[in-house]
Protein backbone atom coordinates (compact mmCIF):
# COMPACT_ATOMS: atom_id res chain seq x y z
CA UNK A 1 0.00 0.00 0.00
CA UNK A 2 1.31 3.45 -0.95
CA UNK A 3 1.83 5.90 1.93
CA UNK A 4 2.34 9.64 1.91
CA UNK A 5 4.54 11.86 4.11
CA UNK A 6 2.94 13.41 7.16
CA UNK A 7 3.29 16.88 8.69
CA UNK A 8 2.24 18.73 5.55
CA UNK A 9 5.01 17.40 3.33
CA UNK A 10 4.10 17.53 -0.34
CA UNK A 11 2.72 14.46 -2.01
CA UNK A 12 4.28 13.15 -5.21
CA UNK A 13 2.78 14.66 -8.35
CA UNK A 14 0.54 12.32 -10.40
CA UNK A 15 2.21 10.80 -13.43
CA UNK A 16 1.09 9.56 -16.83
CA UNK A 17 3.36 7.25 -18.83
CA UNK A 18 6.08 7.90 -16.31
CA UNK A 19 5.95 11.70 -16.75
CA UNK A 20 4.51 14.24 -14.29
CA UNK A 21 1.10 15.56 -15.38
CA UNK A 22 0.96 19.25 -16.27
CA UNK A 23 -0.94 21.41 -13.85
CA UNK A 24 -2.32 24.91 -14.19
CA UNK A 25 -0.22 27.77 -12.85
CA UNK A 26 -2.16 29.70 -10.23
CA UNK A 27 -2.57 33.44 -9.88
CA UNK A 28 -0.78 33.21 -6.50
CA UNK A 29 2.33 31.92 -8.25
CA UNK A 30 2.18 34.82 -10.69
CA UNK A 31 1.82 37.27 -7.79
CA UNK A 32 4.84 35.74 -6.01
CA UNK A 33 7.01 35.88 -9.17
CA UNK A 34 6.00 39.48 -9.87
CA UNK A 35 6.38 40.62 -6.27
CA UNK A 36 2.80 41.84 -6.15
CA UNK A 37 -0.39 40.98 -4.34
CA UNK A 38 -3.02 38.68 -5.83
CA UNK A 39 -5.49 41.56 -6.03
CA UNK A 40 -2.96 43.68 -7.96
CA UNK A 41 -2.34 40.87 -10.44
CA UNK A 42 -6.10 40.44 -10.85
CA UNK A 43 -6.51 44.17 -11.46
CA UNK A 44 -3.73 44.15 -14.07
CA UNK A 45 -5.25 41.18 -15.88
CA UNK A 46 -8.58 43.04 -15.98
CA UNK A 47 -6.87 46.16 -17.41
CA UNK A 48 -7.53 48.31 -14.37
CA UNK A 49 -6.05 51.82 -14.54
CA UNK A 50 -4.71 51.96 -11.00
CA UNK A 51 -1.86 49.47 -11.58
CA UNK A 52 1.41 51.31 -12.27
CA UNK A 53 3.27 50.79 -15.55
CA UNK A 54 6.28 49.24 -13.77
CA UNK A 55 4.14 46.77 -11.80
CA UNK A 56 2.12 45.91 -14.88
CA UNK A 57 5.32 45.09 -16.80
CA UNK A 58 6.52 42.78 -13.99
CA UNK A 59 3.17 41.00 -13.96
CA UNK A 60 3.13 40.61 -17.76
CA UNK A 61 6.63 39.12 -17.66
CA UNK A 62 5.64 36.69 -14.90
CA UNK A 63 2.53 35.67 -16.86
CA UNK A 64 4.63 35.04 -19.97
CA UNK A 65 7.41 33.19 -18.15
CA UNK A 66 5.10 30.96 -16.12
CA UNK A 67 2.69 30.50 -19.07
CA UNK A 68 -0.27 31.49 -16.94
CA UNK A 69 -3.75 31.23 -18.45
CA UNK A 70 -6.63 32.82 -16.50
CA UNK A 71 -9.44 30.49 -15.50
CA UNK A 72 -12.26 31.97 -17.57
CA UNK A 73 -14.84 29.66 -16.01
CA UNK A 74 -14.01 30.77 -12.48
CA UNK A 75 -13.88 34.41 -13.53
CA UNK A 76 -17.24 34.07 -15.28
CA UNK A 77 -18.85 32.59 -12.17
CA UNK A 78 -17.40 35.38 -10.06
CA UNK A 79 -18.37 38.25 -12.38
CA UNK A 80 -21.58 36.62 -13.65
CA UNK A 81 -20.18 37.05 -17.17
CA UNK A 82 -18.52 34.47 -19.39
CA UNK A 83 -17.32 36.79 -22.17
CA UNK A 84 -19.04 34.54 -24.65
CA UNK A 85 -21.94 35.12 -26.99
CA UNK A 86 -23.83 32.80 -29.32
CA UNK A 87 -25.25 33.01 -32.81
CA UNK A 88 -27.86 30.75 -34.36
CA UNK A 89 -28.54 30.82 -38.10
CA UNK A 90 -30.96 28.83 -40.26
CA UNK A 91 -28.58 27.34 -42.81
CA UNK A 92 -24.78 27.09 -42.63
CA UNK A 93 -24.67 25.61 -46.12
CA UNK A 94 -25.70 29.07 -47.37
CA UNK A 95 -22.68 31.29 -48.02
CA UNK A 96 -24.63 34.36 -46.84
CA UNK A 97 -24.88 32.95 -43.33
CA UNK A 98 -21.27 31.79 -43.36
CA UNK A 99 -20.21 35.40 -44.02
CA UNK A 100 -22.62 36.70 -41.37
CA UNK A 101 -21.13 34.31 -38.78
CA UNK A 102 -17.62 35.39 -39.78
CA UNK A 103 -18.59 38.99 -39.14
CA UNK A 104 -19.84 38.09 -35.65
CA UNK A 105 -16.66 36.11 -34.93
CA UNK A 106 -14.31 38.81 -36.24
CA UNK A 107 -15.82 41.56 -34.10
CA UNK A 108 -16.13 39.29 -31.05
CA UNK A 109 -12.47 38.27 -31.31
CA UNK A 110 -11.43 41.93 -31.36
CA UNK A 111 -13.40 42.40 -28.12
CA UNK A 112 -11.97 39.19 -26.54
CA UNK A 113 -15.30 37.37 -26.66
CA UNK A 114 -15.72 33.76 -27.77
CA UNK A 115 -18.60 32.70 -30.01
CA UNK A 116 -20.79 29.58 -29.92
CA UNK A 117 -22.52 28.73 -33.21
CA UNK A 118 -25.75 26.88 -33.96
CA UNK A 119 -27.40 25.85 -37.23
CA UNK A 120 -31.16 25.44 -36.83
CA UNK A 121 -31.69 24.09 -40.36
CA UNK A 122 -34.84 26.23 -40.53
CA UNK A 123 -36.40 24.25 -37.66
CA UNK A 124 -37.68 25.89 -34.47
CA UNK A 125 -37.14 22.61 -32.60
CA UNK A 126 -33.45 22.63 -33.55
CA UNK A 127 -33.15 26.33 -32.76
CA UNK A 128 -34.79 25.85 -29.35
CA UNK A 129 -32.29 23.08 -28.52
CA UNK A 130 -29.41 25.40 -29.36
CA UNK A 131 -30.88 28.31 -27.39
CA UNK A 132 -31.38 26.07 -24.36
CA UNK A 133 -27.79 24.87 -24.65
CA UNK A 134 -26.50 28.43 -24.96
CA UNK A 135 -28.47 29.45 -21.88
CA UNK A 136 -27.08 26.52 -19.87
CA UNK A 137 -23.57 27.54 -20.90
CA UNK A 138 -24.27 31.01 -19.48
CA UNK A 139 -23.54 32.97 -22.64
CA UNK A 140 -23.84 36.72 -22.16
CA UNK A 141 -26.11 37.27 -25.17
CA UNK A 142 -27.35 35.89 -28.48
CA UNK A 143 -27.35 37.02 -32.11
CA UNK A 144 -30.39 35.36 -33.62
CA UNK A 145 -31.57 34.68 -37.16
CA UNK A 146 -34.84 32.89 -36.33
CA UNK A 147 -35.99 29.73 -38.10
CA UNK A 148 -38.96 30.27 -40.38
CA UNK A 149 -41.37 28.39 -38.07
CA UNK A 150 -40.18 30.11 -34.89
CA UNK A 151 -43.41 31.74 -33.79
CA UNK A 152 -43.70 34.95 -31.83
CA UNK A 153 -42.58 34.81 -28.22
CA UNK A 154 -41.24 31.26 -28.32
CA UNK A 155 -37.63 32.24 -27.69
CA UNK A 156 -38.54 34.41 -24.70
CA UNK A 157 -39.54 31.36 -22.68
CA UNK A 158 -36.12 29.81 -23.36
CA UNK A 159 -33.79 32.82 -23.05
CA UNK A 160 -35.55 34.82 -20.34
CA UNK A 161 -33.85 38.22 -19.97
CA UNK A 162 -30.77 37.30 -21.98
CA UNK A 163 -30.06 40.15 -24.45
CA UNK A 164 -30.83 39.31 -28.08
CA UNK A 165 -29.88 41.08 -31.32
CA UNK A 166 -31.72 40.08 -34.48
CA UNK A 167 -29.78 39.88 -37.74
CA UNK A 168 -31.09 39.62 -41.31
CA UNK A 169 -34.67 38.66 -40.42
CA UNK A 170 -37.42 40.61 -38.68
CA UNK A 171 -38.27 39.71 -35.10
CA UNK A 172 -41.91 39.13 -34.34
CA UNK A 173 -43.75 41.87 -32.46
CA UNK A 174 -43.83 39.85 -29.23
CA UNK A 175 -40.09 39.11 -29.31
CA UNK A 176 -37.95 41.36 -27.12
CA UNK A 177 -34.58 42.51 -28.42
CA UNK A 178 -31.96 45.20 -27.86
CA UNK A 179 -31.18 45.72 -31.54
CA UNK A 180 -31.73 44.52 -35.09
CA UNK A 181 -29.55 44.70 -38.17
CA UNK A 182 -30.73 44.11 -41.72
CA UNK A 183 -30.88 45.63 -45.19
CA UNK A 184 -33.70 47.61 -46.75
CA UNK A 185 -35.30 44.53 -48.30
CA UNK A 186 -38.23 46.33 -49.94
CA UNK A 187 -36.00 48.93 -51.56
CA UNK A 188 -33.49 46.28 -52.73
CA UNK A 189 -36.21 44.15 -54.35
CA UNK A 190 -37.79 47.21 -55.93
CA UNK A 191 -34.43 48.24 -57.41
CA UNK A 192 -33.81 44.73 -58.77
CA UNK A 193 -37.26 44.60 -60.36
CA UNK A 194 -36.78 48.06 -61.87
CA UNK A 195 -33.59 46.78 -63.50
CA UNK A 196 -35.53 43.95 -65.17
CA UNK A 197 -38.20 46.43 -66.25
CA UNK A 198 -35.52 48.70 -67.72
CA UNK A 199 -34.40 45.79 -69.92
CA UNK A 200 -37.91 45.57 -71.32
CA UNK A 201 -39.32 42.70 -69.26
CA UNK A 202 -43.02 42.90 -68.42
CA UNK A 203 -43.85 39.27 -67.62
CA UNK A 204 -41.74 38.77 -64.49
CA UNK A 205 -42.10 35.86 -62.11
CA UNK A 206 -40.88 36.01 -58.52
CA UNK A 207 -39.92 33.14 -56.21
CA UNK A 208 -39.85 34.36 -52.60
CA UNK A 209 -39.28 32.78 -49.22
CA UNK A 210 -41.86 31.74 -46.66
CA UNK A 211 -44.70 34.25 -46.27
CA UNK A 212 -44.37 34.10 -42.47
CA UNK A 213 -41.00 35.85 -42.79
CA UNK A 214 -41.08 39.64 -42.62
CA UNK A 215 -37.99 39.69 -44.82
CA UNK A 216 -39.75 37.73 -47.59
CA UNK A 217 -42.84 39.91 -47.26
CA UNK A 218 -40.73 43.05 -47.72
CA UNK A 219 -39.05 41.66 -50.84
CA UNK A 220 -42.38 40.74 -52.42
CA UNK A 221 -43.67 44.19 -51.48
CA UNK A 222 -40.71 45.81 -53.23
CA UNK A 223 -41.38 43.74 -56.34
CA UNK A 224 -45.06 44.73 -56.33
CA UNK A 225 -44.20 48.39 -55.84
CA UNK A 226 -41.86 48.42 -58.85
CA UNK A 227 -44.47 46.74 -61.05
CA UNK A 228 -47.17 49.22 -60.02
CA UNK A 229 -44.81 52.16 -60.59
CA UNK A 230 -44.39 50.86 -64.16
CA UNK A 231 -48.21 50.91 -64.53
CA UNK A 232 -48.31 47.11 -64.59
CA UNK A 233 -50.76 45.01 -62.64
CA UNK A 234 -48.80 42.21 -60.92
CA UNK A 235 -50.04 38.78 -61.99
CA UNK A 236 -50.66 36.92 -58.72
CA UNK A 237 -50.10 33.58 -60.46
CA UNK A 238 -46.51 34.69 -61.16
CA UNK A 239 -45.82 35.23 -57.46
CA UNK A 240 -44.59 32.02 -55.83
CA UNK A 241 -43.51 31.54 -52.23
CA UNK A 242 -41.63 28.56 -50.86
CA UNK A 243 -38.61 27.79 -48.74
CA UNK A 244 -35.13 29.20 -49.00
CA UNK A 245 -33.47 26.15 -50.54
CA UNK A 246 -32.52 24.75 -53.95
CA UNK A 247 -35.36 22.22 -54.03
CA UNK A 248 -37.94 24.96 -53.53
CA UNK A 249 -36.34 27.17 -56.18
CA UNK A 250 -36.28 24.29 -58.65
CA UNK A 251 -39.90 23.31 -57.97
CA UNK A 252 -41.35 26.81 -58.34
CA UNK A 253 -39.20 27.65 -61.36
CA UNK A 254 -40.57 24.54 -63.08
CA UNK A 255 -44.09 25.73 -62.25
CA UNK A 256 -43.39 29.09 -63.87
CA UNK A 257 -41.51 27.76 -66.88
CA UNK A 258 -44.07 25.12 -67.86
CA UNK A 259 -47.12 27.39 -67.78
CA UNK A 260 -48.85 28.40 -71.04
CA UNK A 261 -47.50 31.95 -70.84
CA UNK A 262 -44.17 31.67 -69.13
CA UNK A 263 -42.35 34.73 -67.77
CA UNK A 264 -39.44 36.28 -69.64
CA UNK A 265 -37.58 36.81 -66.36
CA UNK A 266 -37.53 35.24 -62.90
CA UNK A 267 -36.48 37.06 -59.73
CA UNK A 268 -35.47 34.76 -56.84
CA UNK A 269 -35.26 36.43 -53.43
CA UNK A 270 -32.67 33.97 -52.08
CA UNK A 271 -29.39 32.68 -53.51
CA UNK A 272 -30.14 28.99 -52.92
CA UNK A 273 -33.49 29.30 -54.70
CA UNK A 274 -31.72 31.04 -57.59
CA UNK A 275 -29.45 28.00 -57.94
CA UNK A 276 -32.50 25.72 -58.02
CA UNK A 277 -34.16 27.95 -60.63
CA UNK A 278 -31.02 27.88 -62.80
CA UNK A 279 -31.02 24.07 -62.60
CA UNK A 280 -34.67 24.04 -63.75
CA UNK A 281 -33.89 26.36 -66.67
CA UNK A 282 -31.06 24.12 -67.80
CA UNK A 283 -33.13 20.98 -67.27
CA UNK A 284 -35.88 22.26 -69.58
CA UNK A 285 -33.27 23.26 -72.14
CA UNK A 286 -33.86 27.02 -72.19
CA UNK A 287 -31.04 29.44 -72.86
CA UNK A 288 -30.33 31.87 -70.05
CA UNK A 289 -30.52 34.82 -70.53
CA UNK A 290 -31.62 34.77 -74.21
CA UNK A 291 -34.89 32.91 -73.52
CA UNK A 292 -35.26 33.53 -69.78
CA UNK A 293 -33.46 36.04 -67.55
CA UNK A 294 -32.63 35.14 -63.95
CA UNK A 295 -31.88 37.53 -61.10
CA UNK A 296 -30.95 36.38 -57.59
CA UNK A 297 -30.68 37.83 -54.09
CA UNK A 298 -27.42 37.39 -52.12
CA UNK A 299 -24.04 37.03 -53.74
CA UNK A 300 -21.67 34.10 -53.14
CA UNK A 301 -18.01 33.57 -53.90
CA UNK A 302 -18.55 30.94 -56.61
CA UNK A 303 -21.36 32.74 -58.47
CA UNK A 304 -18.90 33.90 -61.13
CA UNK A 305 -18.06 30.25 -61.88
CA UNK A 306 -21.62 29.56 -63.02
CA UNK A 307 -22.62 29.89 -66.67
CA UNK A 308 -24.15 32.31 -67.08
CA UNK A 309 -22.64 34.33 -64.25
CA UNK A 310 -25.54 35.37 -62.04
CA UNK A 311 -26.80 38.93 -61.69
CA UNK A 312 -27.62 39.39 -58.00
CA UNK A 313 -28.52 41.77 -55.22
CA UNK A 314 -25.49 41.75 -52.92
CA UNK A 315 -26.03 42.13 -49.18
CA UNK A 316 -23.20 43.18 -46.81
CA UNK A 317 -23.42 39.89 -44.88
CA UNK A 318 -20.16 40.27 -42.96
CA UNK A 319 -21.02 43.85 -41.99
CA UNK A 320 -24.43 42.73 -40.73
CA UNK A 321 -22.70 40.21 -38.46
CA UNK A 322 -20.10 42.69 -37.19
CA UNK A 323 -22.68 45.36 -36.36
CA UNK A 324 -24.93 42.81 -34.61
CA UNK A 325 -21.99 41.63 -32.48
CA UNK A 326 -20.99 45.22 -31.70
CA UNK A 327 -24.50 46.14 -30.51
CA UNK A 328 -24.67 43.02 -28.34
CA UNK A 329 -21.21 43.35 -26.79
CA UNK A 330 -21.63 47.08 -26.14
CA UNK A 331 -24.81 46.26 -24.24
CA UNK A 332 -23.12 43.47 -22.27
CA UNK A 333 -20.17 45.71 -21.38
CA UNK A 334 -22.46 48.56 -20.34
CA UNK A 335 -21.14 50.95 -22.98
CA UNK A 336 -23.40 53.57 -24.56
CA UNK A 337 -24.92 52.06 -27.66
CA UNK A 338 -23.44 53.59 -30.81
CA UNK A 339 -26.36 54.09 -33.22
CA UNK A 340 -26.28 51.53 -36.04
CA UNK A 341 -27.68 52.17 -39.50
CA UNK A 342 -31.35 51.28 -39.36
CA UNK A 343 -31.17 49.59 -42.75
CA UNK A 344 -27.93 48.77 -44.57
CA UNK A 345 -27.48 49.40 -48.29
CA UNK A 346 -27.43 46.65 -50.91
CA UNK A 347 -25.75 46.63 -54.32
CA UNK A 348 -27.02 45.30 -57.65
CA UNK A 349 -24.23 43.27 -59.24
CA UNK A 350 -24.90 43.05 -62.98
CA UNK A 351 -23.35 40.00 -64.68
CA UNK A 352 -24.57 37.78 -67.52
CA UNK A 353 -27.87 36.18 -66.52
CA UNK A 354 -30.16 39.03 -67.57
CA UNK A 355 -30.77 40.62 -70.98
CA UNK A 356 -33.69 42.18 -72.89
CA UNK A 357 -36.51 39.71 -73.61
CA UNK A 358 -36.48 37.81 -76.86
CA UNK A 359 -38.70 39.45 -79.46
CA UNK A 360 -41.49 37.23 -80.72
Amino acid sequence: MQTYPKNGASRPRPKANGKPLKRHVTIREVAKAAGASVSTVSAALNNSDYVSTETRQRIEEAVKTLRYFPNDLARGLRLQKTRSIAIVVPDLSNNFYIELVRGVKDYSASASFTVLIGDSRESWEEERNYLESFHRRRVDGVVRVPARNAGAGKAKAVLGNLPVVYADRHPHEKDSYIGRVEVDNARAAESATCYLLSLGHRDIGIIAGDVSSGTSQDRVQGFMSAMRSAKLRPDRSMIHTGHNDMESGHFHAMQLLTRAQRPTAIFCTNNMMALGALAAIQEIGLNCPEEISLLGFDDFYWSTLLRPRLTVVRQPAREIGMIAARILIDHIEGRPNVPAPALLETQLIVRDSCCPPKKV
